[in-house]
Order: structure tokens, then sequence, then C-alpha cells
């Protein structure tokens, strides 16, 4: 099995909107001022999956709260909280130009330099709220991070992640206990090194490679996996049958933007995607329809359903 098996077998079957947009623009990387890119893009613009998302987006570039569902409002939404909102915009590749995409960006800008602050209620704990508050800008650059790699507003929320990881280096690991310290005195972000908000910070950091290389085995190794996404170890890797597959999928995605990413999924990872991809092509594994992610218009389609799995899997091998 290969990609270009893989990417053969699409070409012919994603044609749904969605789908066939995310063909152009990240398997073949289409110029966006070519037709088929413009075309593919005009007709994902005219999708429910992207009318859902400018409907529902109100004029400050938010989807309602950013972090916790408001469960007392009393008006029914599509997206509970604008992470949401945001999570199935790059399921469906909005590009960081595109009009709704724009809107969200400065909000999260606005977030990060606290020009604004989030409409959530605040998070009590411990300690009355202060570490919620403090963690707020932090949790936000991570997110800004994923939808915007590289924006200016996020490197001095990043600093603040290097050096709380550089000062947890104990021998070859992270020392969990050192992390929280630096929490504890406020000099760190007021997340936990295990959190997913913490490995998404970090994806391209300016940090030395050997230090970034340590963090990212300490999260693929780590038993309990990582907060927010699994409580499983990324080398736990699961079968399109597995309950867990879609949420192990969601794991690759957070850390695939690290440099040495190819590294560790290299010996294991990505052979087992190829071979899960194989099965999937010649009809020896279904796809639940509770499976999460998706991207044809009809999953009740067990083809839509099978060539969304397989879109999701090669988004990963080629991101490699």
């Amino acid at each position: 099995m290969t990609v270009g098996r893989i990417t053969e077998y699409l070409s012919e079957r994603a044609t749904d909107p969605a789908p066939a947009f995310i063909m152009q623009r990240e398997i073949f990387k289409t110029a966006a001022d070519d037709p088929a890119y413009v075309d593919a893009y005009e007709r994902l613009k005219q999708t429910k999956y992207y009318t859902e998302l400018a409907n529902e987006q109100q004029p400050d570039g938010s989807w309602g709260r950013f972090h916790t569902q408001n469960s007392k409002d009393p008006v029914k939404r599509r997206f509970v909280t604008t992470e949401h909102a945001l999570q199935r915009a790059r399921q469906m590749g909005l590009p960081k130009d595109d009009p709704v995409m724009v809107k969200a960006i400065g909000l999260m800008e606005r977030y990060v330099t606290e020009t604004e602050t989030w409409t959530d209620s605040v998070e009590k704990h411990h300690d009355n709220g202060k570490s919620h508050m403090r963690a707020r800008p932090f949790l936000t650059a991570a997110v800004l991070n994923q939808t915007d790699p590289g924006n200016p507003a996020v490197k001095p929320k990043q600093d603040v992640y290097v050096r709380t990881l550089a000062a947890s280096v104990s021998g070859d690991t992270i020392d969990e206990a050192a992390w929280d310290a630096e929490n504890r005195a406020y000099r760190g972000p007021c997340l936990n090194a295990w959190n997913a908000y913490s490995a998404l910070m970090l994806s391209n950091a300016d940090a030395d490679d050997t230090l970034q290389r340590l963090y990212l085995r300490y999260l693929w190794d780590r038993r309990d996996g990582i907060y927010y996404i699994s409580n499983a170890s990324v080398n736990n890797v699961c079968c399109i049958e597995d309950r867990s597959f879609g949420m192990w999928l969601g794991v690759l995605e957070y850390l695939i933007k690290y440099p040495q990413f190819v590294e560790f999924a290299q010996p294991t990872v990505i052979p087992h995607l190829l071979y899960e991809a194989e099965r999937l092509m010649d009809g020896r594994a279904e796809v639940s329809k509770s499976y999460g992610v998706r991207y044809a218009d009809n999953w009740r389609d067990g083809g839509k359903r099978t060539s969304d799995v397989l879109l999701r899997i090669l988004r990963l091998l080629v991101g490699c």
C-alpha cells in the first residue's frame, strides 16, 4: 500500500464538496488561483457545513463562549463553543484567509494579547479562579497556534511554555512535578505538561531540537495519554474496529506538526496507517456510523464513510 494508491482511490470517490476541497488544498496542493481550487472552494462554501459556521458566527468572530459550554443558553446552537466551531473549520481545511477564519483569528489575537476577555464563566477550582484567569490567554494561544501557525501573537506565550519545559527536564524525561511547581509559582502557563494545549503550543516552538524531541518522546510514551484527547499512549495503535480508533487519529493530528514526528511515527504508526487504509480499500474493514469526524454530505452511505476515514488517514500521511 502506498500514499499514491490511496490518493488515486480517493480521486475517484471523494467527490463531495468538503472532501474534494481538502484533496485540492492539502493532497494535490493546488495553487489558490488555480481554477480547480477555486471551483472546489466555491462548492465548499455552498455546503451546510460551511453555512452553519458562517451563519452562527457572531459579529466579534466568536461562536459564543470560547472554551466552556453555556448550559443555560436558551438558544440551541450547532457549535457549543468557539473551540468546537474552529475544530470543524480545521476539519474542513478552511484557509486562514477565509472570511470566517479571518474574524476568528482576529478574536483570538485579542484574547491572547488580553485586549479582550473571554465571556466564559471563571472556573474557580482550588484558588478562586486565579489559575484559570492566567491560563486563558495561554489556552487561546494554543488554539491560535493550531489554526494559524506562526501567528506573531503566539510567540510570547509560547516562550513561557519553552521556559517551563526547560525547567522540567529530569535526565531523559519530563518531571511532571517540576512542571507543576512552575505553575504553582505562576511563572508557568497553569496547564499540565500532558495537556493537549501544551502539546499544541510546543509543536512549532523556538526550542532546542533536543528539548523538543524529549518532550515529544514524553507525550508519545505517556501511559495515560494526553489530557482532553486521549487516555492511552500513542504507542497503543488502534484498528478501525476499535472504538478508540478516531481518538487515536486525533492524537496523531495534535502531534503531527512536531518536526520530529516522522521519526516517532516511522517504525510502527505509518506502516499501521497504510495497512488500515489497505483494509478499507479492499473491503476488509467497515467504518462504524458512530465514528466522529465527517467530511461527506451523506454519512449513511458506507462508501462515503470509508472515503472519509481514508482521507483522514491520507491527510496524516501527507502531513508527515
